[in-house]
């Protein structure tokens, strides 16, 4: 199975109430994992943190665990979950998943 790092995250209280708590995105995951064979070695998550910066606790341990090698890829439930930002999505694609991990949504 391959080593993964789960990371979800909202920014208010609203996208409680909207399908994106932290329970749901967590629990689809979860299923994905289970429908790959993915091994979820950690689910980070940061919590009433807005996605217009990179700078976010949860999200720099996951970068780290990759680059640790601790884990191969990192699974998030939307793209937004980890970037409204098209210049942040730049970057992480050229410095983390162009070639050297694995971005699973």
């Amino acid at each position: 199975a391959m080593k993964d790092i789960g990371y979800i995250r909202v920014s208010t209280e609203e996208q409680a109430t909207q399908g994106v708590s932290l329970d749901a995105q967590k629990a689809k995951l979860e299923a994905y994992a289970g429908l790959y064979d993915i091994e979820l070695v950690d689910i980070v998550i940061d919590a009433g943190q807005s996605a217009k910066s990179i700078e976010r606790p949860g999200l720099q341990k996951a970068l780290g665990m990759l680059d640790s090698g601790e884990v191969e890829a990192m699974v998030i439930v939307k793209l937004d979950r980890l970037t409204r930002s098209v210049k942040d999505l730049d970057w992480l694609l050229e410095n983390f998943f162009a070639d050297k991990f694995s971005l699973m949504s």
